[in-house]
């Protein structure tokens, strides 16, 4: 989804539940004194290089099998990331957050403005606010550039500094101690005076992102308490059981000052209820089924959720129902999940809960005039949550299993939600002109679809059977013509940088 449009999507949120006018006065009032250091980080290593080195990690990351591409968490950590973002002092990135599917708690930020989270962290918060102030630290990292910083202050060991980057960052992806530590060893390096210069720019850099963080966090409309309940929370964890600390702490190494630096400045500001949003709920009993990727995981997950149920009262019923609905989707209990689907619905208006409801009648319509149903129901949420991904994805996702992929095709090419900026877009019309047998347009495609996820070279090779397939009309092979000229050059340009 286009910046804009995510924008548009938080306007019609409600701020945390504050009327406009409270909100105004109380950013008004703010002042948490913070210092900037950002500004240091120059001329050397551009944003637009920053973006591209992102880029780059960013195709490593997706290759892990722990990367999560589901629609419902995606969106929902894109709209809490705007909320925060839209609020907080940066304007140089475009963000993009997303899900690692692991029980540890840990966040980290990539270059470009990159964020990720993990499904522990999300599924242990207590309450949004905490989910927040989190997220809002690693936003602080970003809007600070910390990491072209560091780099910056590594020039001489500039190769050094980007692989140990990225080796820390997959080392760290281990979680736990063991791999934290690893990934705090690896990005120190051998060199005990670039072991110094990290360690002391770790802690100032924390420092600054903390108070950024609580910035952001407040002028968006969340109780500051979050982010310091949750720190102190992995504080006290780190103190009673520091062999098993959460994997945060060795990324993010917390100390004592800056626990009472961060609770001296949230005692300075108001006291601020904030209601926890209803799709925070059902993202995290959705990631308590989607952390599991084995049978007996969703058995033991699916007899917890209905002990729970048995003493559950008001709105955690249905939130339990949508849990069980999708647990009993992972075991293929297309009944129980159509029913369970059916008695979430009132927990309120989520886009989350009605694409829960129209996949399940989907799945268990047995002739197509069921199925044209869902089908149609799936088309109506679009009027009534029309900036949302996940529904026109589930959408086009049903038009591809009815076999309409003229319809699907056109359908994308008109609806604006679906950006052509977004890789996932180009894989949608791919796989659909690949059923039409339009091989250069399935090729074309494919190739935009990997070079907006940073892989030039992959990109190039699929460009090259499109041309080769030579089976679109005169303006589709001139546009292939020319795109394919444009990545062949930036290609080049990539490889001489490499070299360089």
């Amino acid at each position: 989804m286009k910046t804009k449009a995510w924008l548009l999507l938080l306007a019609a949120c409600t701020t945390a539940g504050l009327p406009n006018a409270a909100l105004s006065a109380d950013l008004t009032a703010l002042d948490l004194n913070l210092p900037s250091l950002g500004t240091v980080a120059g001329s050397e290593l551009s944003p637009n290089d920053e973006r591209a080195l992102g880029a780059q990690i960013m195709t490593q990351v997706r290759s892990d099998p722990t990367y999560m591409t589901d629609p419902e968490t995606s969106e929902y950590l894109n709209r809490l990331g705007y909320q925060l973002v839209s609020r907080a002092n940066t304007y140089t990135y475009q963000f993009f957050f997303f899900p690692i599917r692991d029980s540890s708690l840990n966040a980290f930020a990539l270059p470009g403005g990159y964020i990720a989270v993990h499904t522990g962290t999300i599924i242990a918060a207590k309450n949004e606010s905490e989910l927040a102030g989190v997220v809002g630290h690693e936003i602080g990292h970003v809007s600070q550039r910390h990491i072209a910083r560091m780099i910056e202050g590594q020039k001489s060991n500039m190769a050094i500094t980007i692989g140990s980057l990225l080796l820390a960052i997959l080392a760290a992806r281990a979680g736990g101690s063991s791999g934290g530590h690893a990934a705090a060893a690896v990005a120190m390096g051998s060199q005990a005076a670039l072991i110094q210069s990290h360690l002391n720019y770790s802690q100032d850099a924390e420092r600054e992102a903390d108070r950024i963080g609580l910035q952001t966090l407040y002028n968006a409309g969340f109780d500051p308490k979050g982010m310091e309940s949750f720190f102190e929370r992995l504080h006290s964890s780190n103190r009673f059981y520091e062999s098993a600390a959460p994997a945060y702490l060795s990324t993010h190494p917390l100390t004592v000052e800056r626990m009472s630096d961060m609770e001296n400045r949230t005692r300075q500001l108001p006291g601020r209820i904030h209601r926890d949003s209803l799709d925070f709920r059902l993202i995290q009993v959705r990631l308590e089924v989607l952390q599991e990727t084995r049978h007996d995981g969703w058995f033991k997950v699916q007899k917890e959720f209905n002990r729970r149920l048995q003493t559950a009262t008001g709105s955690e019923i249905p939130i339990l129902h949508y849990g069980l609905s999708v647990v009993a989707q992972q075991l293929h209990q297309s009944e129980d999940a159509l029913k369970h689907a059916r008695a979430a619905m009132q927990a309120g208006n989520s886009a989350i809960l009605v694409r829960n409801l129209t996949r399940t009648e989907y799945d268990v319509a047995t002739n197509k005039a069921d199925k044209q149903k869902a089908l149609d129901r799936a088309k109506k949420a679009l009027d009534r949550f029309p900036l949302s991904t996940m529904i026109a994805e589930n959408y086009v996702d049903l038009l591809y299993a009815e076999g309409r992929h003229k319809d699907l095709i056109h359908f994308l090419r008109n609806n604006e939600t679906l950006s052509s900026d977004s890789a996932n877009y180009h894989g949608l019309l791919a796989r659909s002109y690949e059923k039409l047998n339009q091989r250069s347009l399935q090729y074309f495609h494919t190739g935009e679809m990997y070079a907006l996820l940073g892989s030039t070279e992959a990109a190039v090779y699929q460009l090259s059977l499109a041309q080769k397939a030579s089976d679109g009309d005169f303006y589709t092979m001139s546009q292939i013509d020319a795109r394919l000229r444009e990545l062949r050059n930036q290609l080049l340009i990539e490889k001489l940088k490499d070299r360089n």
